[in-house]
């Protein structure tokens, strides 16, 4: 705000602007999560929830197999979906089967949050990747952003790898704090 005092840029059709733009991205994101507690309660209520429960423990999944699995559809969703509508789609799953499997519930937190982070790199919509071309000079296309941004997909597949290796890089610093 101070920024666009000092470059005269305040103005009420500017000011109007902004707030109609904030208010509709609101909106949006309210809708996102009435829509994802509504989801979460029909799961709860018509047994979803536990059913899915029964078939995964009928698999008999060891616990790494199944954060393996839980941070595979991540990935897979986090390249189509924004971050907020994924935690609210798979948190009402992931944390129930955490707690059956008795996956440390941080674990699994840092290990989700690396995943959604890795979908704000990955195409098609790697919302940071759009911010990125919106703010790059126009001769740079979208398929330079995306070289560009490989190397650090790679860093976070490779935390997300070591994570996965060693929980206690996760869980050390929080289990020192008790």
């Amino acid at each position: 705000m101070t920024a666009t005092i000092c470059y005269r840029a305040l103005t009420l059709r500017a000011l109007h602007k902004s707030l109609v733009e904030t208010a509709r991205v609101s909106v949006v994101i309210l809708f996102v999560l009435v829509a994802s507690t509504t989801f979460a309660q029909l799961l709860s209520f018509s047994g979803a929830t536990s059913g899915l429960l029964g078939v995964i423990s009928e698999l008999q999944l060891s616990p790494l197999m199944l954060v393996l699995g839980m941070l595979l559809i991540l990935l897979v969703l986090g390249c189509v979906i924004d971050q907020i509508s994924m935690m609210m789609i798979t948190l009402p799953f992931f944390m129930p089967l955490a707690n059956a499997a008795g996956i440390d519930p941080v674990w699994l937190g840092v290990m989700m949050l690396v995943s959604m982070e890795l979908g704000l790199l990955t195409p098609p919509f790697g919302l940071l990747l759009m911010v990125m071309q919106s703010v790059a000079p126009p001769p740079i296309q979208l398929r330079q952003i995306y070289a560009a941004a490989t190397p650090f997909v790679l860093i976070e597949v490779a935390v997300l790898g070591l994570i996965v290796a060693l929980p206690w890089l996760a869980v050390g610093l929080p289990r020192l704090m008790h």
